[in-house]
Protein backbone atom coordinates (compact mmCIF):
# COMPACT_ATOMS: atom_id res chain seq x y z
CA UNK A 1 0.00 0.00 0.00
CA UNK A 2 1.32 3.23 -1.01
CA UNK A 3 1.68 5.68 1.84
CA UNK A 4 -0.44 9.34 1.82
CA UNK A 5 1.71 11.80 0.22
CA UNK A 6 -1.15 14.65 0.69
CA UNK A 7 -0.45 17.60 2.45
CA UNK A 8 -0.96 17.78 5.82
CA UNK A 9 -4.48 19.72 6.61
CA UNK A 10 -2.67 22.43 8.88
CA UNK A 11 -0.28 22.96 6.08
CA UNK A 12 -3.21 23.88 3.36
CA UNK A 13 -5.19 25.95 5.13
CA UNK A 14 -2.47 28.01 5.81
CA UNK A 15 -1.61 27.96 2.35
CA UNK A 16 -5.56 28.79 1.36
CA UNK A 17 -5.72 31.23 3.36
CA UNK A 18 -1.93 33.06 2.41
CA UNK A 19 -3.36 32.98 -1.21
CA UNK A 20 -6.87 34.76 -0.15
CA UNK A 21 -4.34 37.07 1.22
CA UNK A 22 -2.43 37.63 -1.85
CA UNK A 23 -5.14 37.65 -3.76
CA UNK A 24 -6.89 40.27 -1.96
CA UNK A 25 -3.59 42.38 -1.69
CA UNK A 26 -3.29 42.17 -5.64
CA UNK A 27 -6.81 43.45 -6.12
CA UNK A 28 -6.62 45.94 -4.07
CA UNK A 29 -3.18 47.31 -5.80
CA UNK A 30 -4.45 46.71 -8.75
CA UNK A 31 -7.84 48.57 -8.31
CA UNK A 32 -5.68 51.30 -7.22
CA UNK A 33 -3.35 51.31 -9.92
CA UNK A 34 -6.15 51.17 -12.42
CA UNK A 35 -8.25 53.72 -11.08
CA UNK A 36 -5.37 55.88 -9.77
CA UNK A 37 -3.06 55.41 -12.88
CA UNK A 38 -1.71 58.42 -13.40
CA UNK A 39 -0.97 59.01 -9.63
CA UNK A 40 1.22 56.03 -9.88
CA UNK A 41 5.44 55.90 -11.41
CA UNK A 42 5.21 53.89 -14.48
CA UNK A 43 7.28 53.42 -17.69
CA UNK A 44 5.61 55.48 -20.60
CA UNK A 45 4.67 52.17 -22.29
CA UNK A 46 2.24 50.78 -19.99
CA UNK A 47 -0.96 51.75 -19.68
CA UNK A 48 -3.82 50.34 -17.21
CA UNK A 49 -4.96 48.12 -20.10
CA UNK A 50 -1.69 46.25 -19.65
CA UNK A 51 -1.75 46.26 -16.03
CA UNK A 52 -5.40 44.97 -15.75
CA UNK A 53 -4.23 42.12 -18.44
CA UNK A 54 -1.57 41.11 -16.07
CA UNK A 55 -3.00 40.64 -13.33
CA UNK A 56 -5.80 38.07 -14.91
CA UNK A 57 -2.51 36.48 -16.69
CA UNK A 58 -0.77 35.91 -13.21
CA UNK A 59 -3.66 35.53 -11.02
CA UNK A 60 -4.18 31.82 -12.12
CA UNK A 61 -1.25 30.79 -10.93
CA UNK A 62 -2.73 31.04 -8.02
CA UNK A 63 -5.22 29.00 -8.15
CA UNK A 64 -3.69 26.23 -10.16
CA UNK A 65 -1.06 26.14 -7.88
CA UNK A 66 -3.39 25.42 -5.12
CA UNK A 67 -5.09 23.00 -6.96
CA UNK A 68 -2.42 21.13 -7.50
CA UNK A 69 -1.51 20.73 -4.65
CA UNK A 70 -4.40 19.61 -3.43
CA UNK A 71 -4.16 16.88 -6.43
CA UNK A 72 -0.84 15.59 -4.78
CA UNK A 73 1.26 17.28 -7.37
CA UNK A 74 3.56 19.04 -5.28
CA UNK A 75 6.29 20.15 -7.80
CA UNK A 76 4.31 21.01 -10.23
CA UNK A 77 1.75 23.28 -7.52
CA UNK A 78 5.40 25.08 -6.45
CA UNK A 79 6.14 26.17 -9.45
CA UNK A 80 2.84 27.43 -10.14
CA UNK A 81 2.77 29.46 -6.90
CA UNK A 82 6.47 30.83 -7.50
CA UNK A 83 5.60 32.54 -10.61
CA UNK A 84 2.42 33.71 -9.37
CA UNK A 85 4.90 35.07 -6.48
CA UNK A 86 7.59 36.62 -8.85
CA UNK A 87 4.40 38.12 -10.60
CA UNK A 88 3.34 39.95 -7.36
CA UNK A 89 6.57 41.15 -6.53
CA UNK A 90 7.08 42.86 -9.77
CA UNK A 91 5.25 45.46 -7.94
CA UNK A 92 8.57 46.94 -6.56
CA UNK A 93 8.91 47.81 -10.04
CA UNK A 94 7.01 51.20 -9.65
CA UNK A 95 10.24 52.34 -7.36
CA UNK A 96 12.37 52.12 -10.43
CA UNK A 97 10.27 55.45 -12.13
CA UNK A 98 10.28 57.12 -8.69
CA UNK A 99 11.32 57.71 -5.38
CA UNK A 100 10.05 56.60 -2.26
CA UNK A 101 9.33 59.72 -0.45
CA UNK A 102 7.76 61.11 -3.95
CA UNK A 103 4.97 58.32 -3.78
CA UNK A 104 1.90 59.07 -1.76
CA UNK A 105 1.17 56.61 1.65
CA UNK A 106 -1.61 55.22 -0.45
CA UNK A 107 0.74 53.68 -3.34
CA UNK A 108 3.56 52.93 -1.23
CA UNK A 109 1.27 50.89 1.63
CA UNK A 110 -0.18 48.63 -1.60
CA UNK A 111 3.11 48.55 -3.08
CA UNK A 112 4.26 47.21 -0.13
CA UNK A 113 1.72 45.26 1.34
CA UNK A 114 1.31 42.80 -2.02
CA UNK A 115 5.22 42.37 -1.96
CA UNK A 116 5.09 41.71 1.37
CA UNK A 117 2.83 39.13 1.17
CA UNK A 118 4.38 37.88 -1.91
CA UNK A 119 7.43 37.08 -0.06
CA UNK A 120 5.49 35.57 2.76
CA UNK A 121 3.88 33.67 0.27
CA UNK A 122 7.15 32.38 -1.25
CA UNK A 123 8.60 31.69 1.57
CA UNK A 124 6.21 29.41 2.76
CA UNK A 125 6.00 27.42 -0.80
CA UNK A 126 9.92 26.98 0.36
CA UNK A 127 9.07 25.39 3.49
CA UNK A 128 7.09 23.42 2.06
CA UNK A 129 8.80 22.12 -0.65
CA UNK A 130 11.69 21.43 1.51
CA UNK A 131 9.46 19.68 4.54
CA UNK A 132 7.45 17.50 1.89
CA UNK A 133 10.13 16.78 -0.46
CA UNK A 134 12.73 15.31 2.61
CA UNK A 135 9.67 13.48 4.08
CA UNK A 136 8.53 11.56 0.92
CA UNK A 137 11.51 12.07 -1.54
CA UNK A 138 10.57 8.85 -3.33
CA UNK A 139 7.07 10.00 -3.95
CA UNK A 140 7.21 13.64 -4.83
CA UNK A 141 9.11 13.24 -7.25
CA UNK A 142 8.55 15.63 -10.74
CA UNK A 143 6.19 13.73 -13.20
Amino acid sequence: MKPSTQMPKRENRMLFWLLVANVIATVLHYVDNIYYFHQYPEPDWLNPHIVDAFWFAMTPFAALGYVLFKKDRFHLGCISLYIYSSASLLVLGHYNYGDICSISFRINFFILFEATLASILMLYVAFLQSSLFRKLPNQLSPN
